[in-house]
Order: structure tokens, then sequence, then C-alpha cells
């Protein structure tokens, strides 16, 4: 049922949760990858953690750029199907792989030139640097296929098929953990009943965790293209048609791209400051943080599903110049969100202890992780509320808003609540995420109101569909 078909609102409400839920599947999986690759490294020890630990809120920088580029070729895309030029969305599509790869050999190159500098900036110690260097100059291997992928599948959620991208996440995904379990430990035997076998394995620790994620991940960025390359109809590419940027296009994809990727970077630079006040900590405490993060990935899915329903559904309203049925999916989208992460949330507070402990078997690192996790169970529905909404403004043409939105939130509120919470007032790991738990609250209410707001009606300009 398309967005001008579905009439009632139960309609809508099918049609918004048609495209979010393959995303929220997409996005568990990623999430069960992030916890298999934290619990396989965990087993080796708190200090194998912390070095993933000390690396992940760097890269948290190269995915605002992607994020941002993903954004806008989806908002391309989206309007153009929005307004029935399927010519212009397959030419945003082949765009979208340009943007993608020319992105993903730029932060290749740049990992690879700054891998053994990075830890010691975070603050890492001496003894688990080496391993963090090593773990991102392996990931960075997969980043030219990796965020060609990535993108180009913005531009396929942006048609409105959130279903191929799931596919080729959960494929990848199968991959990873196959290659984390022959890459990361050493040969063993392996008992089934009464079947005994030898089971060969490289022995590599952290280093072959990375090199799992680079190679599962570069195959789902090729798969993407041979996909699109095999359609016949619909959002397809061809390899004889042109793949250079046109300039009106780069123009909307900007528009879009620049204010979410600022965004974004402006929260994980942010991210980045919060884990160093946290390191300060010591080891225990960090590892404690990297495996509540991970834990708590799991209960924001629904958000990123209805996300990309709500960017995508009021895209394509604009692409067909419907400004009241897109304030209609956008509060579709928006209130869907809540009310599944209201519901993870809970989870997340009731099961706190028994969910951090399948990422380790430390108690002192589970005892501050299912704290930490606690907190973040109060903030999912408000977290939602930014996520969702953030997605929705992207779609309407009111991007740019969600910066200052971003800057006051994380700046100041998370960063100086945070330096008083830890270092003032020692209240240690719970205090810094009292800190986070503030700054997501305001950051919802904010997005939430910009929306209702109506005032992106004034600010998105009707698109050129050609």
């Amino acid at each position: 049922m398309g967005i001008t078909t579905a009439t009632t609102a139960n309609q809508q409400i099918r049609t918004a949760s048609r495209i979010a839920f393959p995303v929220i599947m997409e996005n568990l999986l990623m999430t069960l990858v992030s916890i298999v690759d934290t619990a396989m490294v965990g087993a080796i020890g708190a200090y194998a953690t912390s070095a993933v630990a000390l690396v992940a809120s760097p890269t948290w920088v190269v995915n605002a750029a992607v994020q941002g580029a993903g954004a806008g070729c989806s908002v391309l895309v989206a309007h153009r199907v929005g307004a029935g030029s399927w010519d212009g969305a397959r030419r945003g599509a082949r765009e979208s792989m340009t943007i993608g790869l020319m992105t993903g050999i730029f932060f290749f190159v740049v990992m690879e030139l700054l891998s053994s500098r990075i830890p010691v900036w975070m603050g890492g110690e001496p003894d688990i640097c080496p391993l963090s260097t090593a773990y991102l100059r392996i990931v960075a291997a997969g980043y030219p296929l990796y965020i060609m992928g990535l993108v180009t599948c913005g531009a396929i959620r942006g048609a409105g098929d959130t279903s191929t991208p799931m596919r080729i996440t959960a494929t990848a995904n199968i991959l990873n953990m196959i290659l984390n379990y022959l890459l990361i430990y050493p040969a063993r035997m392996i008992s089934i009943g009464s079947l005994r076998f030898a089971m060969w394995g490289a022995g590599m620790g952290v280093a072959g965790a990375a090199a799992a994620t680079a190679v599962s991940t570069a195959i789902s960025g090729f798969a993407v293209l041979v996909i699109l390359l095999r359609r016949k109809e619909g959002l397809f590419v061809r390899m004889n048609e042109s793949f250079r940027l046109v300039r009106q296009d780069m123009r909307e994809v900007l528009e879009v791209a620049l204010p979410t990727s600022a965004e974004r970077l402006t929260i994980n630079i942010g991210q980045i400051f919060f884990i160093r006040v946290i390191s300060s900590l010591g080891t225990v405490m960090l590892a404690a943080h990297h495996i509540a993060v991970t834990a708590e990935a799991v209960s924001y899915n629904p958000g990123f599903g209805y996300q990309a329903a709500g960017t995508t559904l009021t895209g394509q309203c604009i692409g067909a110049r419907s400004e009241k049925l897109a304030h209609r999916y956008g509060a579709i989208s928006i209130w869907s969100g809540a009310a599944f992460m209201f519901v993870t949330g809970a989870m997340l507070i009731i099961f706190a202890e028994p969910f951090v402990s399948l990422f380790t078997p430390d108690p002192e690192v589970v005892k501050y992780a299912a704290i930490a996790l606690r907190v973040a169970g109060v903030a999912q529905p408000f977290f939602a509320l930014s996520i969702v909404g953030s997605g929705v403004l992207r779609g309407l043409g009111d991007a740019k808003i969600t910066i200052p939105i971003a800057l006051l939130s994380m700046w100041a509120v998370r960063i100086p609540l945070a330096l008083l919470f830890v270092l003032k007032l020692g209240m240690g790991l719970k205090g810094a995420w009292y800190a986070m738990l503030v700054d997501l609250v305001l950051r919802g209410i904010v997005t939430l109101a910009r929306f209702y707001s109506g005032r992106w009606k004034r600010n998105h300009k009707w698109i050129r569909t050609a």
C-alpha cells in the first residue's frame, strides 16, 4: 500500500510499520553482531574489551559522515519516487554509489594514517593501545566497499524498500559470526555429545574480530552492487549508465547530508570527550561502559526503524506535494517509535544483570554495567523522540535545526554534567550515565516541539523531480 492510497489511520500505521520493521530487524542483526563481538572478545579478558571500547567512539566520526551521506541520498530518492520520477531515482542510486565509494576510500586512508595515534589521543593505557591500533587498521580495510553499500542502502530505503538492506545485513552478520569463531580463538577440541573433534582456529584475538568485521562488511557492500545490477524494475543500476555526480542532485543531497553529518559529528565528538571522562575511572569502568552501551543498543533499534520510515514517508509526501500527509506520517512514526522504546527501556531495567552477564564473566564489570543499563532504560522513550524526530525533520526538509539541538544537549548539558558528576562529585560511572539521561530527555522534548511547531512548512522548498 502506497503513501497516497493509505487513507485511514490504521492503513497509514501499517504503511509506516511495513517500512520500519525490516529496518528494526536489520539493526537488531547488526546489534547482535556487536554483542557477539563483545562477548567473544570479552572472553579473552577486560583488556581486550577495553582495547575495542577505546576506539569505538572515534569510528563514530566516520559513521557521522556515512549517515549524513546515506540520509541525503535517501531523501533525494524519496522525493523522486514520491513525484513518480523513477529515472531520477535511479540516477540518485548511481550517484549514491559514487558518493559512498569516494567516502569509503577517504576514511580508509585517514584511518590507516592515524590508527597508531587515535588510541593515545583517547587516553588509552600503554598496554592496550597496540591492540586498539591493530583493530582500527584492519577494520578500515573494508571501508571502501562497506561504505559504498551503506550509502546506497540509504537510497534503496528512500524508494521504500527496507527488506533488501535487511537481507544483506543478515547474510553479512552470519558470515561475521562464523569468521569471529574461527579467527579470534586458537585451535581447540570441540565436544558435541559423544563426538569430539579438533576445530581449527587462528588465535588472532582482537585482530581476529577486526578481520572478521572487515571481510563481512566489504562483502555486504559488494552484494548491494550485485543486487541492483540484477534488478529489472524499480530501483536498479546499469554499469553502462553514468555514475557522475549531477550538480543539482548534489545540492539537494548536501542540504540534508551536511546538517545530518554535522549533527552526528557534534554528538560523536562529544561522545569522545564523554569516553575520556569515563576512561579516567580505569579499565574496569571503561569495560563496563562499553558493555552497557552495547547492551543498550538492542533497545533503540525500534527508534531507528521508525526513523527510516519517517524519513522515507515524509520525503515521498514532500515529493508528492502533500504537507498534510507528511505531517500525519511524521507523527505516526515518532509516536510508534516512542511506544516501542518505552517497552524496550522497561526490559533493560528489569533484566539488567542477566543481560550484561552475557558479555563478561567479570562480576565487577557486570555490577557497574547493570547500573548504567538501568539509567539507560529510563531514557529510552525520550531517546526515541530524538531518533525518530530527527529523521522526520530530514524528510521534511528541516534538517538544519538538528545541529543546534545537538549542540545544546551534548555540549551545554551532557559534557558539563559528566564533568561535574564524575570528577567533582565522585559519582563514578553512574554519574556519567545520569548526565546522559538529562541530555536525552532534553533532546527528545526539543525535537518533538520543533516538529509540532510546523516551522518546517516554511523551511522546505519544493524540489526538482527530473
